[in-house]
């Protein structure tokens, strides 16, 4: 460890398209040494096609990604990387590329103190944009986008899987990339224009949190006291006029009712969604990929039936007979509405709401009713019917950029000592 304190590691993560690669020659631009935990992935898959890497279906870098995971070890991509830069003793700065496990930013964490992770967030419609003409050259389609898209969100039942959602949200920073330009270059000038700020502060130039990441820090403050079994989400109203706090909230039951977790010792929706797969058990249901029967369904919900030489079906039982994942049967207090609430009889129009996901539908409709007239989110995946919902209703929809609350003392702390130690040399 002590022989990597001098060095700064910046990891990305982001769904494809986003422009994590884009960013990772921005940061080469700065002087940091490149690598990329899909070039090792690509490899393995030259070597076993005998093709060239290029001509790699995105389906099967996610399968090899995921098989060697599981044989090797959920951080076994980390440490190949980690080795690399052992061996380049003269370098300092380095920017990892194509992150997409929790397991291997906690290795990364382990073996760098200075390790930090950026998330690259951009709209489907600018990712599609970038990633098109590669796909239409590979014979895919934007139906084959959306699916490799969903499978990158996260492959929740395996801790081998990908997992972009929860690397996101495990993020350090949040840099946004929505914009086209005409040229790849064009592309790199301005994310470098964009990180340089932020790689001086990873560095060791000092400043205070601005009050945007300042709000949002509070909101993941508030999402600690959620108790959730599924995810944990904080909300807060702001005054940015006033720079003051209105409410917060969180995600959680309403009292006296007890969370789920010691309630009922499980979500309460799978107990919904048990019940729903033991009914269409009895009536023999078939799985729509396997075309075997639908038995002894558990979270994740997932077809178990083996298929001859192909392994387990693994197909999205939940996603196909629970399209809104029982979401009407959750009893829990959404974070967004539960600051609305908690506001009462405070005049919130005109003022913020900070979020560390984006609301759902039935929470847009709250927001835009309180007359809310912004909100601020954190989610690679925010649902698009309520995206519209709140454009509708005149409200702006921002997405977060800046220090998450990840990193927020660790990045800040020291400038707040440097101020208290000129204080007490006065």
């Amino acid at each position: 460890m002590s022989e990597n304190k001098d060095k700064l590691v910046l990891g990305l993560t982001g769904s494809f398209g986003s422009g994590c690669t884009t960013l990772s020659h921005s940061l080469e631009k700065l002087g940091f040494t490149r690598l990329s935990l899909s070039s090792y992935v690509r490899k393995v898959w030259s070597e076993k096609t005998g093709k060239q890497s290029e001509d790699a279906p995105k389906s099967e870098l996610q399968d090899i990604g995921d098989k060697l995971r599981e044989e090797k070890g959920d951080n076994y991509l980390a440490t190949l990387a980690v080795a690399e830069i052992s061996s380049l003793k003269e370098k300092k700065w380095f920017v990892i590329d194509s992150i997409r496990n929790l397991e291997e930013i906690a290795h990364f964490r382990d073996t760098f103190p200075n390790f930090y992770l950026i998330a690259v967030d951009s709209s489907p419609c600018f990712r599609w944009e970038r990633v098109k003409y590669e796909f239409k050259r590979l014979g895919k389609t934007e139906d084959d986008f959306k699916d490799y898209d969903k499978r990158d969100k996260n492959e929740e039942w395996t801790t081998h899987g990908q997992q972009v959602e929860l690397c996101v949200d495990d993020a350090d920073l949040m840099i946004v990339n929505d914009e086209q330009f005409a040229t790849e270059g064009l592309a790199e000038d301005k994310l470098k224009a964009k990180i340089e700020p932020y790689v001086n502060l990873l560095s060791g130039q000092r400043r205070p949190p601005t009050p945007f990441e300042s709000y949002m820090n509070l909101a993941y403050s508030a999402s600690l006291m959620s108790q959730c079994i599924k995810r944990r989400v904080g909300a807060v109203i702001v005054d940015e006029r006033k720079e003051a706090i209105v409410a917060m909230g969180y995600n959680e039951n309403p009292s006296p009712i007890p969370p789920c977790i010691t309630k009922y010792f499980q979500c309460y929706r799978d107990i919904h969604k048990i019940n729903t797969f033991k009914r269409l058990e009895r009536k023999g249901e078939k799985c729509p990929k396997c075309g075997q029967a639908v038995k002894n369904v558990k979270p994740p919900f997932l077809c178990q039936n083996t298929i001859e030489g192909n392994g387990t079906c693994n197909f999205d039982l939940d996603q196909h007979y629970n399209k809104d994942k029982v979401m009407s049967r959750c009893t829990a207090l959404h974070a967004e509405e539960r600051a609305i609430l908690t506001a009462g009889s405070r005049n919130i129009e005109d003022c913020t709401i900070y979020t560390t996901t984006f609301p759902c539908f039935t929470c847009s409709q709250k927001i835009a009713f309180s007359k809310l007239r912004s909100v601020v989110y954190v989610e690679p995946y925010p649902d698009p019917d309520s995206i519209q919902l709140l454009i509708d209703a005149k409200i702006t929809v921002r997405k977060f950029e800046g220090i998450k609350a990840k990193a927020f003392f660790r990045i800040f702390g020291p400038w707040q000592r440097e101020v208290e130690m000129g204080i007490n040399s006065h």
